[in-house]
Order: structure tokens, then sequence, then C-alpha cells
């Protein structure tokens, strides 16, 4: 499958002083056209038709969602975060401006573990955010959740990272064209896999945002997860890994890199 990593609408110029954090996030952070294609892709691959409900887990401001439902009148979903001016603000960014529209994408202030309130076909959670999940009885009762919510056919995608250089406490700089996206992982314990991270965006004015954003979080490895899946239900699960030029393939085996992207798809 190949995928244009379409991101959020670019920012205008300003410094740090001018933006909304959340505006600056999706545009380093986010490819919501992409991942809204992504998710469809995996479904339809392992489904032979297509999802119309689609959750999004941990959805932050929900763009991802926002450009779900914009696929047609036939197309819904839900958005779940627990933090409730980030959900306020995406509301008020992506889904106001949709009109009627935006009225089929629902978004709830709730923990991820929480029902929806239609099954969806499809649910996903991006950008590792479910490594919040430290403790392995706190992951397991996530994906059982998520295994009961899910409609008869449905599929569970969430994405992955992994590598020796996941693991290293260093800054990692993206160049998002308007400003530097830096992540800063901190504090990895090798005994509990745990690490700080902070997300910082600093400006050609030399303006910043200092710990824009910060996490804790396990990094867990694709097996301790799929074995997870499979104890809260998950008949399969399949690994689709990212070649770093758009596709992804499906493997047994993947490829043993410094760092490396993939994707799981349960399948219920």
């Amino acid at each position: 499958m190949t995928t244009d990593l379409k991101r959020a609408p670019a920012i205008d110029h300003k410094t740090s002083h001018q933006l909304d954090r959340h505006t600056v996030y999706q545009q380093a952070v986010q490819s919501p056209e992409a991942d809204a294609e992504l998710v469809q892709y995996f479904y339809r691959l392992n489904r032979n038709k297509t999802a119309y409900h689609f959750r999004e887990d941990f959805c932050g401001t929900a763009i991802t969602l926002a450009n779900w439902i914009q696929q047609g009148p036939e197309f819904s979903g839900e958005g779940f975060d627990i933090d409730s001016d980030t959900i306020k603000w995406g509301q008020r960014h992506n889904f106001d401006p949709l009109g009627e529209n935006g009225k089929r994408g629902l978004l709830h202030r709730a923990d991820a573990r929480a029902p929806s309130t239609k099954s969806p076909d499809v649910r996903c959670a991006f950008n590792f955010s479910y490594w919040i999940f430290t403790q392995r009885k706190q992951m397991l009762e996530y994906f059982q959740s998520a295994y009961q919510d899910l409609a008869k056919d449905g599929v569970f995608v969430l994405d992955f990272h992994g590598g020796a250089e996941s693991l290293a406490e260093e800054e990692a700089i993206t160049d998002c064209g308007e400003f530097l996206s830096i992540w800063h992982q901190t504090g990895f314990s090798p005994v509990t896999h745990t690490a700080d991270l902070a997300l910082h965006f600093r400006f050609p004015d030399g303006s910043a945002m200092e710990n824009a954003f910060r996490y804790h979080w396990r990094i867990w490895s694709i097996p301790e997860i799929t074995d997870l899946l499979s104890e809260a239900g998950f008949a399969s699960t399949n690994t689709y890994w990212y070649d770093g030029e758009g596709e992804y393939e499906l493997t047994r085996v993947g490829q043993n890199d410094p760092t490396w992207i993939a994707c799981l798809a349960a399948l219920k």
C-alpha cells in the first residue's frame, strides 16, 4: 500500500507566542488524510469490504476522524480522549467548520476503555498513544474493551515503532518547514521499559514552545502486544512493515533496523 503523507494544513509563519500548540502539533505529528486512508486500507485488505463507522482512540483534536467522515455522507465515527480542553479545541476547529457534516463525528471526553455509542467497523490508536498503559493488566483491559466494542467483523489498527534507537535518550529533530519539531526522550529504564518524553517546537525567529506536550509511556515489543491481543480474544493479528517509501507490507519477520515503523491489524 502506498501512503502519501498528507499532513494537516500548514501554519502561517508566526512566532511561538502567536500560535496555538494544537495547531502546531497537527502540522508536526499528524497526517490525517493519509491515516484515514491507511485505516480503511487495512480494513479492506483484511475484510474485503468498506468500513463506515470508525473510532479514533486517544484522538486529541480528532483531526483523523474529521478526515474520515469527509469520505461521504455514509461515513461516521467517534473520538475518545480524556483531555476536555483538547476535545473542545478539536470540535471547534476540526468539526464545527464542516457544518452539518461535522455532526457525523461524535467526540467523547472519556477513557479509551469506555464503550462506543455504535460498534465501530474499524478502530485505531495511533502515534503510539496506547503506550501510556505501562502495566500488562491495563493494556489487557484496554484490548478486551476494544474487542468487545468492535462490530462483528471489526478490525483494530495500532501503529508501532522500535529498533535500538527507540530506546535512546536523545533528541530527534524533524524539519516541518515553518518550524522544527523535537522529540526528546529521557529517563528510559531497562527494567520497566518506561521513559519520559517531551515534544518541543522551535521557530526561525528564535522563539520556542518548550515542553509543549509531555508523556510517560512504556516501549512495548510486537510479541508482547500480539500476545495480549490474542489473550483479549482477537482471532489473529497481522503485522505490516513500513518500508520508508510509502509501502506497508505483510511480514512475519520484519527487519532489524536501528529504527522502524509498523502497523498491527487485529481481527475480531
